[in-house]
């Protein structure tokens, strides 16, 4: 098409029509004629060819033709009068003699989309990576859910359709579905040693969500907010973004350095903390530093955040007491989630809170996605209680122990000249540390080149050299499948 602005015909020689495209003639002829009219090439009141003649020009059919027409004239681009033909319609984007022609160029421009700066600061702290389908070896924070008994929920599903149409297709509560909440409250007081009443406890999409709505609940700006370091970086955007000050406290070999904590930080609104496994070196808090955090609080007036990230999954030795069973009433908020126990897609979650905060709670999260799927949580609902949620959490229990040993195995056999992997207590992933003449930045080229993913434990880290070491998930792959990785990456470590 002519590209001057003073050529005011439209040469209906350069209309092309691809008859290998799956696009339709009549869409193709369309949108290329809407676009001459559009862009200014078709004058107001030009006349088109006739419908025979363009077809005839093109090689099309007649009613090819006569379909475009048709549709442009519908949308007021065209209009057809009898001995007069097909014309480009009245006053459509004509120019007047004090204005210049109006087309979707010459209109002010909108500014182009610009995040907001504390937007921007927040998210800096942590890389967005979407997950791909099916993870390769060693992507880590992934459960074996292809062990998941997908024709038992498929089973629990299909009844749930059947009996209870009223209930999933109606039930709008915010809080969540009540049965379910007591079905959690039954499992916490069993295997967490947690008593919380079902009023208390709220259903959330995952425990990125709990985070989400507590910290609008409760959050000022200018608020201090503590997290370990390393931290759990999503959690950290969340808080930033709404105008927290951030305190990182180190964690060592104990968890959380309380001392630490103690002498930097005398008033506090919140501390986030995964005490069971921290996140991401698997670390557990010890029974003198989970008593010593619950005194600090108190004097602080901080609220903590017990996110029990994969403190299901122990395999040595027994679960500590959870802060929120040690702690004064309305100290301690415990988060959990069943996306890591079952399956990644299953976005349910849930938080413990004082029952003064379930209503605000309820509110906002009215305000932000209604509520979670129905469906969804009838299903878990029955899974909990025909006790197909414990016999799959030991099954794992069992499965994710022999790939823990396996893979510290196979390093200590093919990487030992690289790496050393200490064993760790529970979790989903192991911490492999680097030896001192290879650098990270190698390590994660040989990563590349042998097709496997890892990711450093400096990415959640204030200061990216304090940890030399990189996270190897193991959950989800089979021994055959972490034994080829691993020779596989050998090879391209010893090419260094």
């Amino acid at each position: 098409m002519p590209k001057s602005k003073h050529h005011q015909r439209f040469e209906f020689e350069s209309l092309s029509i691809d008859h290998t495209s799956e696009e339709p003639l009549f869409r193709q002829l369309e949108k290329q004629l809407r676009s001459a009219i559009w862009d200014g090439y078709l004058r107001t009141n030009e006349r088109l060819p006739s419908s025979r003649r363009l077809a005839l020009q093109l090689n099309i059919a007649r009613n090819t033709v006569i379909n475009a027409y048709e549709q442009l004239i519908t949308e007021g681009f065209l209009f057809s009068q009898r001995g007069s033909g097909t014309r480009v319609a009245q006053n459509f984007l004509q120019a007047t003699s004090t204005s210049k022609k109006y087309n979707k160029n010459s209109v002010a421009q909108v500014p182009p989309f610009t995040p907001s700066t504390r937007f921007n600061e927040a998210i800096s702290c942590f890389k967005y990576k979407q997950q791909a389908d099916s993870p390769k070896p060693f992507t880590p924070h992934t459960p074996a859910y292809r062990e998941f008994p997908h024709k038992q929920w498929a089973q629990l599903m299909g009844k749930c359709l059947r009996q209870t149409e009223q209930d999933w297709i109606e039930e709008t509560n915010s809080s969540g579905h009540y049965p379910l909440r007591q079905a959690i409250s039954a499992y916490l007081g069993s295997a967490r040693m947690i008593k919380a009443d079902a009023n208390e406890i709220m259903i959330t999409a995952g425990v990125q969500q709990a985070i989400e709505l507590l910290a609008k609940l409760l959050i000022e700006p200018g608020d201090t907010v503590c997290f370990e370091d390393p931290a759990y970086m999503p959690a950290v955007a969340i808080f930033k973004m709404l105008g927290a000050n951030i305190k990182f406290i180190p964690t060592d070999e104990q968890g959380l350095d309380v001392a630490y904590l103690r002498n930097s930080v005398k008033h506090a609104k919140l501390i986030y903390t995964t005490p069971s496994n921290q996140f991401p070196l698997g670390t557990t808090l010890s029974q003198t530093r989970r008593h010593e955090l619950l005194e600090w609080a108190g004097h602080s007036g901080a609220i903590i955040l017990e996110d029990d990230y994969n403190g299901e999954y122990r395999y040595h030795g027994r679960p500590l007491t959870t802060l929120y069973t040690m702690a004064p009433a309305n100290t301690v908020i415990y988060l959990g989630s069943f996306s890591k126990l079952l399956f990644p897609s299953l976005r349910l979650g849930y938080m413990v809170v004082p029952k003064t905060m379930m209503q605000p709670l309820a509110q906002l999260r009215w305000l932000l996605d209604r509520h979670s799927p129905p469906l969804e949580q009838i299903v878990l609902t029955d899974f909990i209680n025909e006790g197909h949620f414990a016999r799959h959490l030991r099954r794992m229990r069992t499965l994710y122990a022999e790939r823990q040993q396996h893979l510290i195995k196979l390093v200590e056999q093919h990487l030992a000249n690289y790496m050393t992997m200490p064993l760790l207590e529970g979790g989903l992933h192991l911490i492999a540390y680097l030896n001192n003449d290879l650098s990270e930045s190698d390590f994660l080229k040989a990563c590349t080149q042998a097709k496997i993913n890892t990711s450093p434990v400096s990415q959640f880290c204030v200061d990216k050299t304090q940890h030399k070491g990189i996270i190897f998930g193991y959950a989800p792959y089979t021994k055959s499948a972490m034994t080829y990785a691993i020779k596989k990456l050998q090879k391209e470590l010893n090419k260094l």
